[in-house]
């Protein structure tokens, strides 16, 4: 047994290589510096000292992840329309680096500072630094405790409940069991997880009979995944928090020879392509990461500007299947 257990394991890593190496957190891709926009950051403070213009700082979880990629874009774009200089820093999933960048901010005398936090109580001395040196922070897809003037996230709670209202009445025909791969460091996983349970209790006749946590790792979730197929031979569905947890619970199902299928959450292109496919990977909510870093630019304008910000913006998720997947 432990030697087949082994190949499997081999199998579905090999499996994750193929299918979503470019969606993986932590794993996907080749990693890129911490690179700015612009010139380096002291000529950069200087120059736009010089020309009036305001300077944003930016942190952001990853770059490994299509989604922040598009957040990045976003941000690019509309802070050219404002005339605001971003200078946009990749944490890598790590806190002390996140620490590090807030001060590079500080000392370059930012304007403003956006944040995607690496974890949202782990950030909040970093949150703290900015205020004491009287500059406000926005932070994007993740809650940070702290002094934050607003933060914009897609609505996850909701999106939970989309995916359960989906697996509930398009797959599972009202009954069946279901287990969760969650992501329980980061709070919008939380959120996802909470609003997939809470719709759930609205169908007596499906059972949420396991919870794992994959701690941000798409291999985790895979090893939590061919657990969870043992533990529970008869299950009907899995539904990921994470399109990178989908990838790897897709790929041990498939090793596996199971007919489980799969819900993921971010709507990532690699997630769509599996959906088109008509395989186990059944449906997907979709983030619309555009608009969450174009919304963050447009609030800090308005703050600049002396307006009253809201102190959150929750932009809806869809849902995407089959039939609607291009």
């Amino acid at each position: 047994m432990l030697f087949k257990m082994t190949r499997k394991k081999m199998l579905i890593f090999t499996a994750i290589t193929l299918i979503g190496v470019s969606v993986l957190l932590g794993g996907c891709g080749s990693k890129q510096g911490n690179t700015q926009t612009g010139t380096s950051s002291g000529t950069t403070t200087q120059n736009t000292e010089k020309s009036g213009e305001k300077v944003i700082g930016v942190s952001l979880l990853t770059r490994e992840h299509v989604f922040y990629n598009l957040i990045e874009k976003a941000i690019q774009e509309k802070a050219q329309g404002y005339k605001f200089k971003p200078i946009i820093m990749d944490a890598s999933q790590d806190s002390n680096k996140q620490l590090a960048q807030v001060q590079d901010f500080i000392t370059q005398k930012v304007d403003a500072i956006v944040l995607a936090p690496t974890a949202s109580a782990g950030i909040a001395p970093a949150v703290d630094l900015a205020k004491k040196a009287g500059i406000p922070v926005f932070t994007i897809d993740i809650k940070a405790e702290g002094d934050v003037k607003s933060h914009v996230a897609t609505d996850n709670y909701a999106g939970g409940k989309l995916a359960a209202k989906y697996a509930a009445e398009k797959v599972l025909n009202g009954k069946g069991k279901v287990a969760i791969i969650t992501y329980s460091e980061v709070q919008s996983c939380v959120d996802r997880e909470k609003g997939f349970k809470d719709a759930l209790a609205e169908y007596p006749n499906i059972k949420v009979v396991d919870v794992e946590n994959s701690s941000g790792s798409a291999e985790k979730a895979a090893n939590l995944t061919q657990d969870i197929l043992l533990k529970f031979p008869d299950l009907d569905l899995i539904f990921a928090v994470g399109d990178p947890f989908a990838v790897g619970a897709v790929s041990t199902i498939k090793a596996a020879g199971r007919n489980v299928k799969v819900i993921g959450f971010d709507g990532n292109p690699e997630a769509i392509q599996e959906i088109k496919n008509h395989g186990l990977w059944v449906a997907d909510v979709v983030q619309h990461p555009d608009q969450i870093g174009g919304k963050v630019i447009d609030l800090i304008a308005d703050y600049f500007n002396g307006k009253s910000v809201p102190p959150q913006v929750l932009i809806p998720p869809t849902i995407v299947d089959a039939s609607n997947a291009k």
